[in-house]
């Protein structure tokens, strides 16, 4: 059987490690076998634990040949959870009745989540950038048919292939900030930041938006605010982000409020809220708007401009800040959303 050293090493291991005989019973497993199937696993046999018969050929095979097998299995444990199984025997040359084999489970789960997410990212991108391509498309052929003589329509396609472009254009640009904010997100930012001079400029330099929307800025913001810890450009896109999503979804008239105070529950931390006074959110949604490309109404949103990235974009960002987004919203009323930043000391 193993001795004490051996067992030392795979109770150290961070996987789940069972050690079966010739007849596939347990005679070992290690902490993260107990943390992972429970404590009572030794002296049965693994297919009460494992029932996967990929699972049990394989270690069959090993007893049987020697070598190694790996195969993956997905488990119900408290969710279905995807292990990478590595079999292999302690002792090659020993005969089959004394074959012990080494049984290993590791959690593989991230990695499929990580290929699922970026096969869905993947159909998202292509799906965003061929409905424009399509309408340019369509538009480049009726002014090369119908409308090649007549300047009105000419115009009024033009305008409309100008718009699709710029929306591409957005496109682009958001998943390249993406992108970059995502290769830089464990690197915290050092510098410090007056947060009230940003706010300031970035309400008169979205004037233009506003007057269309035709909503106004109230500004709530103490001269004593404290500074935070942060990049002006990078917190500038977050809260140019928030401040023109509630003029875009409030009602016409409406007025986007902006209040920045010291948090009263965490005293080392500076809360800036921006509410609007639009439809609102139901619950359900809530969850789900920093998600890439989620949107909550797909029409509306193309209308307005959007990309599907804002939020995701800002979700980025405030990670890389170790900051957080609380989004607070009652429906026929209108949503707040907050921004929860660390403050310079």
């Amino acid at each position: 059987m193993l001795d004490a050293g051996i067992r030392a090493i795979l109770d150290a291991l961070g996987v789940a490690v069972f050690v079966v005989d010739s007849n596939q019973t347990i005679v070992f497993r290690n902490e993260s076998a107990v943390s992972l199937f429970g404590t009572g696993t030794q002296g049965r046999k693994l297919a009460h634990y494992v029932p996967n018969k990929r699972c049990i050929r394989a270690v069959e095979d090993t007893i049987d040949e020697g070598g190694q097998a790996k195969v993956d299995v997905r488990l119900q444990l408290v969710v279905p959870t995807t292990f990478s199984m590595t079999a292999v025997r302690v002792d090659p040359d020993a005969s089959r009745s004394d074959a012990l084999v080494v049984v290993s489970f590791e959690d593989v789960s991230h990695i499929e989540e990580a290929e699922q997410m970026r096969s869905d990212f993947v159909a998202n991108v292509s799906h965003e950038l061929r409905s424009p391509l399509t309408a340019l498309y369509g538009f480049i052929e009726t002014l090369q048919g119908p409308a090649r003589s007549d300047p009105k329509a000419s115009d009024r396609f033009l305008h409309l292939m100008e718009k699709e472009a710029a929306r591409m254009a957005r496109l682009i640009d958001d998943l390249l900030s993406l992108s970059k904010l995502q290769s830089e997100e464990k690197y915290a930012p050092t510098t410090v930041v007056d947060l009230r001079p940003v706010l300031e400029r970035l309400s008169a330099s979205l004037e233009p938006i506003l007057d269309r929307e035709e909503t106004t800025v109230k500004l709530d913001i103490p001269t004593d605010l404290p500074e935070v810890i942060g990049i002006t450009d990078e917190l500038t896109q977050v809260f140019a982000n928030l401040i023109e999503n509630a003029a875009k979804y409030s009602r016409n008239g409406a007025v986007v409020s902006i209040k920045a105070s010291v948090d009263d529950v965490e005293p080392d931390m500076v809360r800036v809220s921006v509410s609007d006074q639009g439809e609102g959110i139901a619950p359900e949604h809530i969850a789900r708007l920093t998600e890439r490309f989620y949107r909550i109404d797909k029409g509306r949103s193309r209308d307005k401009g959007g990309t599907g990235l804002g939020l995701a974009i800002v979700k980025h960002i405030l990670m890389r800040h170790r900051s957080r987004l609380q989004i607070d919203s009652t429906v026929g009323v209108g949503s707040r959303f907050s921004v929860v930043i660390p403050r310079a000391m």
